[in-house]
């Protein structure tokens, strides 16, 4: 049996990809900026019993993140989520405080900005759909660029 040596291996194998964008969809074109973003409800759930359980954050680039919605005290400690931290106004507006990652041990995380004082009352939403490490830091950089004034941690 004869054996390969290098100079039967094709250089082309050895060619270097190009990196896969973690959000393979473009942000829609008329997506605007938003210099403080809010939340928004989930169409698909209007008029129905869970509409307040959910919402959608819409970051700097156009993209919404759906969250769900948590009193403070009552959040589940997920590993591995994206963590929005959000003050609700008595208006019913909702505004992010602070952001952070909840990471593979939740719940000083979660215990820790469950903690937090705001003006109005205190809404910890998790967005879950973020798979990676790497999907989690882009949405939770995306929601900051839209909320300048959120804390991350």
């Amino acid at each position: 049996m004869a054996t390969l040596g290098l100079d039967f291996v094709s250089p082309a194998l050895f060619a270097s990809r190009p990196p896969v964008d973690p959000w393979p969809e473009p942000a829609p074109p008329t997506a605007p900026y938003f210099a403080e973003t809010e939340a928004e409800p989930l169409a698909a759930l209007a008029n129905e019993p869970l509409s307040p359980r959910f919402c959608a954050w819409r970051g700097a680039s156009g993209r919404r993140y759906i969250a769900s919605v948590y009193e403070a005290r009552a959040c589940p400690a997920y590993c591995d989520a994206a963590l929005i931290v959000v003050a609700a106004e008595a208006d019913g507006r909702r505004r992010i405080v602070a952001l952070a990652d909840t990471g593979a041990f939740p719940e000083p995380v979660v215990a820790r900005l469950a903690r937090m004082s705001v003006a109005g009352r205190l809404e910890l939403h998790l967005h879950l759909l973020a798979a990676t490490t790497a999907e989690r830091r882009a949405a939770l950089d995306d929601l900051a660029a839209a909320a300048p004034y959120a804390a991350r941690s």
